[in-house]
């Protein structure tokens, strides 16, 4: 089917037309280019923006995973070293306990203990320190036996204070000696006071 089109048209219009169409069909693309690009550095800077949002989170539960992992082997650690606290809940029972295994290790060196004396306990942040005097005559070889034998203790002991004085000038192996030993305790909070008090009661 032919249409016909009422208007005349000579070469010269037709000339205009073709060039004022061609015109609109470049300018439609370079819109549509124009778009595409602008679209483009935008869902590009969109995903950099998640991406970077996304790696901070990662990193975040990362870093949560590490600090719990070291919470868990301080805690660990902590649980360890109470094992080596002093027997008893209290001070004085505590320290009775640490005299005792004075006397036991001076023995085993076979020295006598001359001085023991329970000492004011130290108030430490979570722990209380119990410290006791002992004193006795001995030679160098057999304090440096004790002090061997403190340090290998199965118990959580500072040696804090020690005085030597020399018994005998004729003699200066001979030598009488004063140790202040401290253990260790972990402090009853109110809390633990409390819980005790109802274990009792039930």
């Amino acid at each position: 089917m032919k249409l016909n089109i009422p208007i005349k048209v000579n070469e010269r219009e037709k000339k205009f037309l073709v060039i004022g169409g061609i015109a609109v069909i470049l300018i439609v693309i370079f819109q549509l280019f124009n778009w595409y690009s602008v679209t483009k550095e935008r869902l590009k800077d969109y995903s950099g923006d998640k991406y970077y949002i996304l790696q901070k989170q990662l990193d975040k539960i990362s870093e949560k995973d590490s600090i719990e992992n070291q919470e868990k082997m301080i805690i660990a650690e902590i649980e360890r070293l109470e094992t080596s606290l002093l027997t008893g809940n209290t001070p004085p029972v505590a320290a009775a306990a640490l005299q005792k295994f004075l006397k036991d290790t001076a023995s085993s060196a076979n020295i006598d203990v001359k001085l023991e004396r329970t000492l004011n306990p130290v108030v430490l942040d979570n722990y209380l320190g119990i410290p006791v005097e002992i004193g006795f005559s001995t030679k160098t070889r057999n304090l440096e036996n004790v002090l061997v034998r403190l340090r290998k203790s199965p118990f959580l002991l500072s040696v804090s204070e020690i005085k030597i004085r020399v018994t005998n000038i004729s003699k200066p192996e001979e030598i009488y000696t004063t140790l202040v030993v401290t253990g260790f305790i972990k402090k009853v909070t109110s809390e633990d006071k409390n819980n005790k008090e109802v274990r009792n009661a039930a």
